[in-house]
């Protein structure tokens, strides 16, 4: 009696507790499921510590180009503007137009501006290249006499003056320090102040004072190999 009774009853808790017995069934799979991947992927760990490239850009990266040797220190190099000649004085300041409006000139027995710099020195004394450049203009006119212009780089254009006996021509590379030409008096609005060069420096097209220049503050940075 009671054996023909136990199946119904084993069947009727199957059907009551179906989405029990369900979910039982589900957690135990996923626990199955997460012990396989650990104890697969604890296999796979080396028994030895990883050491990475230092120089490595992407740490345990196999990449063979990661282990490239750093690149080479640069040193910065500061080459300096140098003063074009040996002067002993100064005939002519530099005026703005704003600060200082003018100066008197001699020759022409007035006040004006002057937009350039003018540096005494003995008739005949050398004038070099400030800096490296290339010579866009050579030529002469009343005013100013004989004249070099140099394009220095950076927009620095300069006009070396008053000039005598000019070395180079329109196109020349000049390096610093090579002779362009001579001091005089080849500019005639300015002859009664003696032998000198007249130099005029513009800046993206506007006219600066040249005197930091002369004076070697004016400086340009490059990279050289340690």
């Amino acid at each position: 009696m009671n054996s023909t009774k136990q199946p119904s009853k084993f069947r009727r808790f199957l059907r009551n507790n179906a989405a029990l017995l369900l979910l039982i069934f589900c957690v135990l799979a996923i626990t199955a499921v997460v012990l396989a991947v650990t104890l697969t992927r604890d296999a796979a760990i080396p028994d030895g510590p990883v050491v990475n490239n230092p120089n490595d850009d992407k740490p345990g990266n196999s990449d063979p180009s990661d282990d490239r040797p750093n690149p080479p220190v640069k040193d910065k190099v500061q080459v300096f503007f140098k003063s074009p000649v040996a002067y002993t004085g100064i005939s002519l300041e530099y005026t703005d137009g704003v600060k200082v409006k003018c100066v008197y000139k001699p020759t022409l027995k007035e006040y004006s501006a002057h937009q350039a710099l003018d540096l005494l020195a003995a008739d005949n004394a050398s004038v070099t290249a400030m800096f490296d450049g290339t010579v866009i203009e050579s030529d002469s006119t009343y005013g100013i006499g004989s004249y070099v212009v140099i394009d220095h780089g950076d927009n620095v254009i300069a006009t070396y003056a008053s000039l005598t006996n000019v070395q180079v021509q329109k196109g020349e590379v000049v390096k610093q320090g090579e002779v362009i030409g001579y001091a005089s008096t080849s500019a005639r609005t300015e002859f009664k102040d003696g032998a000198h060069l007249h130099l005029e420096v513009t800046v993206n097209g506007e006219h600066v004072d040249p005197t930091p220049y002369v004076e070697g503050k004016i400086y340009r940075e490059y990279e050289a190999d340690a």
